[in-house]
């Protein structure tokens, strides 16, 4: 019975984290598209600007991306 408890909680926790990364991934997603639309243009050579926080953006929505593979399959 112990074993069963046990079971159903890390199941419990597991499907918790699953959801937290989905809404983190899906804000995460959303963040960089929005940064990319309004982002600066450099009008004679026509290349984005990219800033830090774009870039920290991205790095976490790949690993998230692993993460969350790792945990569905």
């Amino acid at each position: 019975m112990r074993t069963l408890i046990q079971k159903l909680k890390k199941r419990q926790r597991k499907a918790r984290h699953v959801k937290f990364l989905q809404i983190t991934i899906a804000e995460l997603n959303n963040g960089i598209v929005r940064d990319v639309i309004l982002a600066d243009f450099q009008e004679n050579k026509k290349i984005i600007i990219c800033h830090s926080r774009l870039q920290n953006k991205a790095k976490l929505l790949k690993k998230y991306n692993r993460r969350m593979k790792l945990l569905v399959y």
